[in-house]
């Protein structure tokens, strides 16, 4: 029976390997030892080793999805066939593989390609990628194998997968160039909104610095005004006080001076009493003495006028007013 397919050619094949010469070419050659000897096509699995293969696979999975999304970027006068050609080709060469080395047996392809998607976690994108490529290869294929060695068409597959990658990729980076607007979007709203929160803030505190100086500048008016109404209050009170002061200084200048003067004419009146009681003495003793004199000459003169005390009295009071004043 011919050889198996040696481990250590797989090992080289399993590495670094460019995605035009994908290392599931491998599959074919061993694939094909093992039916020829009359074996499953899984029967080999400790050398064709599906984790293997499976890393390699995401490898190449992140060259396509690199290569439809260029596709679906690529603007109207751009070179754009470099991608889906590159794809193509890398496509074809796996597929090929496959079927070739499961010598065009539909089940058997469908059973190691799920060997090989199971190696890659379910939550990991690429995971759904190799399910969908598995099923598209093994739906693809026919009932007869012969057919499916024969004429299988990699070409029209391949064709579908890489239009299926580009629509998904293409929603993909749609939809994260509208999270990433959206999210854009939003932070510059949070910006505007903090932004418009700080403008606020500080119109709120400029308001109240206004405010707080406006109380303070009305405090200080009313103070002034009520120092200065206490100033004039005082002022007039001041002018009254004098007033009252200068009134009460004349009031008393002027009862001074009338007491003076009281004072001064009841020492003259005394004085002219005194002088009255004096003139009377000697009126009385110029009386007699007249008396005499005229009943001597009443018979010479009879028209003569006799003197009065009061008359008599009149020269002393001008007297002690003049030696009053002197």
């Amino acid at each position: 029976r011919p050889p198996r397919f040696p481990s250590l050619v797989l090992q080289i094949l399993l590495t670094d390997m460019p995605c035009k010469t994908v290392v599931l070419s491998a599959i074919a050659v061993s694939g094909a030892s093992a039916l020829s000897a009359g074996r499953g096509f899984l029967a080999l699995n400790d050398e064709m080793q599906p984790d293997r293969v499976a890393k390699t696979l995401m490898k190449v999975e992140e060259e396509w999805r690199s290569q439809a999304i260029a596709f679906s970027m690529c603007s109207a006068g751009m070179e754009c066939n470099g991608a889906a050609s590159a794809f193509q080709q890398s496509c074809s060469t796996i597929v090929s593989a496959v079927v070739q080395a499961s010598s065009g047996d539909r089940d058997n392809v469908a059973e190691y390609m799920n060997d090989v998607c199971t190696e890659i976690a379910e939550k990991d994108w690429r995971h759904g990628r190799c399910t969908v490529m598995g099923k598209l290869i093994a739906d693809t294929m026919k009932e007869d194998a012969f057919q499916n060695r024969v004429n299988f068409d990699t070409a029209a597959l391949c064709t579908k997968f890489w239009t299926s990658v580009v629509k998904e990729e293409g929603a993909r980076v749609e939809q994260e160039r509208k999270e990433q607007a959206k999210a854009e979007e939003e932070a510059n709203k949070a910006d505007e909104a903090a932004k418009a929160a700080e403008a606020k803030r500080k119109a709120e505190e400029e308001a109240e610095v206004a405010e707080a100086s406006k109380k303070a500048e009305e405090v200080v008016q009313v103070a002034e005004e009520t120092a200065a109404k206490a100033a004039v209050e005082e002022k007039a009170a001041t002018a009254l006080e004098d007033k009252a002061a200068t009134q009460a200084k004349e009031q008393k200048s002027k009862e001074d001076g009338e007491a003076k003067e009281q004072a001064d004419l009841k020492e003259v009146a005394e004085v002219a009493i005194k002088n009255v009681t004096v003139s009377d003495e000697v009126a009385k003793a110029s009386n007699a003495t007249v008396v005499l004199a005229a009943n001597a000459t009443v018979l010479a003169e009879p028209a003569a006028v006799v003197a009065t005390p009061a008359a008599v009295a009149q020269p002393a009071v001008v007297a002690a007013k003049a030696n009053k004043t002197a």
